[in-house]
Protein backbone atom coordinates (compact mmCIF):
# COMPACT_ATOMS: atom_id res chain seq x y z
CA UNK A 1 0.00 0.00 0.00
CA UNK A 2 3.10 2.38 0.44
CA UNK A 3 4.16 3.49 -1.82
CA UNK A 4 8.58 2.85 -1.67
CA UNK A 5 9.54 5.76 -3.92
CA UNK A 6 8.11 7.81 -1.47
CA UNK A 7 9.54 6.94 2.11
CA UNK A 8 12.84 8.15 3.56
CA UNK A 9 15.74 5.58 4.19
CA UNK A 10 15.77 4.17 7.73
CA UNK A 11 17.89 3.64 10.30
CA UNK A 12 16.75 1.49 13.26
CA UNK A 13 17.43 0.85 16.82
CA UNK A 14 15.96 -2.26 18.75
CA UNK A 15 16.28 -2.70 22.35
CA UNK A 16 14.21 -5.00 24.36
CA UNK A 17 10.99 -3.43 25.33
CA UNK A 18 10.96 -0.93 21.94
CA UNK A 19 11.74 -0.98 18.74
CA UNK A 20 12.71 2.81 17.16
CA UNK A 21 13.98 3.69 13.88
CA UNK A 22 15.07 6.92 12.82
CA UNK A 23 14.96 8.99 9.48
CA UNK A 24 16.23 12.43 8.29
CA UNK A 25 13.20 14.60 6.21
CA UNK A 26 14.82 16.57 3.75
CA UNK A 27 12.29 19.93 3.30
CA UNK A 28 13.24 23.28 3.64
CA UNK A 29 15.32 21.86 6.65
CA UNK A 30 17.03 18.55 7.40
CA UNK A 31 15.12 17.21 10.47
CA UNK A 32 15.85 14.33 12.44
CA UNK A 33 12.05 12.19 13.17
CA UNK A 34 11.72 9.17 15.19
CA UNK A 35 8.96 6.45 14.95
CA UNK A 36 8.79 4.38 18.48
CA UNK A 37 7.28 1.27 18.80
CA UNK A 38 6.60 1.40 23.12
CA UNK A 39 5.53 -1.26 25.21
CA UNK A 40 2.14 -0.44 27.10
CA UNK A 41 0.82 -3.61 28.77
CA UNK A 42 0.32 -6.69 28.83
CA UNK A 43 -3.73 -7.28 26.90
CA UNK A 44 -5.52 -10.47 27.04
CA UNK A 45 -2.62 -13.05 26.79
CA UNK A 46 -0.91 -10.38 24.03
CA UNK A 47 1.66 -7.07 24.75
CA UNK A 48 0.48 -4.07 23.38
CA UNK A 49 2.64 -1.25 21.70
CA UNK A 50 1.70 2.36 20.85
CA UNK A 51 2.96 3.93 17.64
CA UNK A 52 4.77 7.02 18.89
CA UNK A 53 6.31 9.70 16.64
CA UNK A 54 7.79 13.38 16.35
CA UNK A 55 10.70 15.28 15.64
CA UNK A 56 13.85 13.89 17.67
CA UNK A 57 15.89 16.13 20.30
CA UNK A 58 19.33 14.77 19.65
CA UNK A 59 20.29 17.29 22.93
CA UNK A 60 17.44 15.64 25.24
CA UNK A 61 17.27 11.94 23.70
CA UNK A 62 13.70 12.48 23.63
CA UNK A 63 11.03 12.19 20.67
CA UNK A 64 8.94 15.58 20.30
CA UNK A 65 5.04 14.47 19.43
CA UNK A 66 4.07 18.16 20.07
CA UNK A 67 5.82 19.45 17.11
CA UNK A 68 4.67 20.28 13.80
CA UNK A 69 7.66 20.89 11.63
CA UNK A 70 5.83 21.75 8.28
CA UNK A 71 8.77 20.78 6.20
CA UNK A 72 6.88 20.29 3.13
CA UNK A 73 7.13 16.46 3.06
CA UNK A 74 4.16 15.59 4.84
CA UNK A 75 3.44 12.86 2.62
CA UNK A 76 6.67 11.15 2.17
CA UNK A 77 7.40 11.41 6.22
CA UNK A 78 3.95 9.77 6.41
CA UNK A 79 5.15 7.03 4.13
CA UNK A 80 7.71 6.54 5.94
CA UNK A 81 5.77 6.05 9.26
CA UNK A 82 3.35 3.96 7.88
CA UNK A 83 6.66 1.61 6.14
CA UNK A 84 7.34 0.96 9.66
CA UNK A 85 4.06 -1.11 10.75
CA UNK A 86 5.06 -3.96 8.69
CA UNK A 87 8.69 -4.14 10.23
CA UNK A 88 7.17 -4.15 13.71
CA UNK A 89 4.58 -6.92 12.90
CA UNK A 90 7.84 -9.24 11.36
CA UNK A 91 9.39 -8.89 15.18
CA UNK A 92 5.94 -9.15 16.92
CA UNK A 93 3.55 -11.18 15.04
CA UNK A 94 0.97 -11.52 18.01
CA UNK A 95 1.00 -8.02 19.80
CA UNK A 96 -1.30 -5.43 19.35
CA UNK A 97 -0.39 -2.08 17.72
CA UNK A 98 -2.44 1.54 18.82
CA UNK A 99 -2.45 4.17 17.53
CA UNK A 100 -3.30 7.58 19.13
CA UNK A 101 -2.51 11.26 18.20
CA UNK A 102 -0.37 13.24 20.75
CA UNK A 103 -2.83 15.92 20.38
CA UNK A 104 -6.48 13.81 21.79
CA UNK A 105 -5.61 14.25 25.93
CA UNK A 106 -6.46 16.98 28.04
CA UNK A 107 -2.99 18.36 28.55
CA UNK A 108 -3.44 19.18 24.83
CA UNK A 109 -6.27 21.08 24.98
CA UNK A 110 -5.41 22.91 27.91
CA UNK A 111 -2.24 23.94 26.13
CA UNK A 112 -3.36 25.02 22.38
CA UNK A 113 -6.18 26.92 24.18
CA UNK A 114 -3.10 29.06 25.83
CA UNK A 115 -1.11 29.28 22.77
CA UNK A 116 -4.08 29.22 19.83
CA UNK A 117 -4.32 31.51 17.13
CA UNK A 118 -7.94 30.59 16.49
CA UNK A 119 -9.24 31.79 19.49
CA UNK A 120 -11.31 28.37 20.96
CA UNK A 121 -12.62 28.93 23.84
CA UNK A 122 -14.43 25.80 25.15
CA UNK A 123 -14.27 23.19 22.20
CA UNK A 124 -10.34 23.15 20.02
CA UNK A 125 -10.68 22.95 16.71
CA UNK A 126 -6.16 21.28 16.45
CA UNK A 127 -7.98 18.37 18.96
CA UNK A 128 -7.47 14.76 17.31
CA UNK A 129 -6.09 16.04 14.22
CA UNK A 130 -3.57 13.17 14.12
CA UNK A 131 -5.66 10.48 14.35
CA UNK A 132 -7.96 11.72 12.09
CA UNK A 133 -5.09 11.32 9.76
CA UNK A 134 -4.45 7.86 10.39
CA UNK A 135 -8.32 7.02 10.28
CA UNK A 136 -8.25 8.48 6.80
CA UNK A 137 -5.40 6.07 6.08
CA UNK A 138 -6.99 3.27 7.21
CA UNK A 139 -10.44 4.29 5.66
CA UNK A 140 -9.55 4.92 2.30
CA UNK A 141 -7.11 2.26 2.02
CA UNK A 142 -9.83 -0.36 4.20
CA UNK A 143 -10.09 -3.12 2.28
CA UNK A 144 -6.77 -3.98 1.23
CA UNK A 145 -5.26 -3.53 4.88
CA UNK A 146 -7.81 -5.54 6.06
CA UNK A 147 -6.45 -9.10 4.03
CA UNK A 148 -3.19 -8.23 6.53
CA UNK A 149 -4.49 -6.76 9.60
CA UNK A 150 -7.80 -6.74 12.01
CA UNK A 151 -8.78 -3.11 13.34
CA UNK A 152 -10.23 -1.72 16.46
CA UNK A 153 -11.81 1.54 16.78
CA UNK A 154 -10.84 3.41 20.11
CA UNK A 155 -13.47 5.78 21.93
CA UNK A 156 -12.66 7.33 25.30
CA UNK A 157 -15.01 8.42 27.59
CA UNK A 158 -14.71 11.39 29.71
CA UNK A 159 -12.37 9.54 32.48
CA UNK A 160 -9.95 8.78 29.58
CA UNK A 161 -10.55 5.26 29.85
CA UNK A 162 -11.24 3.49 25.94
CA UNK A 163 -13.42 0.99 24.80
CA UNK A 164 -12.55 -0.94 21.74
CA UNK A 165 -14.99 -2.30 18.94
CA UNK A 166 -14.52 -3.91 15.54
CA UNK A 167 -13.39 -0.75 13.20
CA UNK A 168 -16.23 0.72 10.90
CA UNK A 169 -15.14 2.70 8.08
CA UNK A 170 -15.43 6.48 8.53
CA UNK A 171 -16.38 6.20 12.36
CA UNK A 172 -15.31 8.94 14.10
CA UNK A 173 -12.36 7.11 16.62
CA UNK A 174 -9.98 8.31 19.42
CA UNK A 175 -7.66 5.74 19.20
CA UNK A 176 -6.73 2.50 16.31
CA UNK A 177 -6.26 -0.85 17.37
CA UNK A 178 -4.55 -3.73 14.94
CA UNK A 179 -3.71 -6.84 15.25
CA UNK A 180 -1.88 -8.59 12.28
CA UNK A 181 -3.68 -11.43 10.53
CA UNK A 182 -0.67 -13.21 9.23
CA UNK A 183 0.04 -15.31 12.41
Amino acid sequence: MVNEQLVYELQEDDTRNEMTFFFISKGETDIIKAIQYSFVQDLNGRHLFNLGFGDYDLENDKIRDDIDSNNNDVYKVFNTVLSTIPLFFEKHKNDYLIVNGSDGNKDFITQCILDCIKRCTTDCKKINRRITVYRGYVDKNYESLCTDYQFFGGIKDEFGNVTFDSYERYKKYDSVLLLNKKL
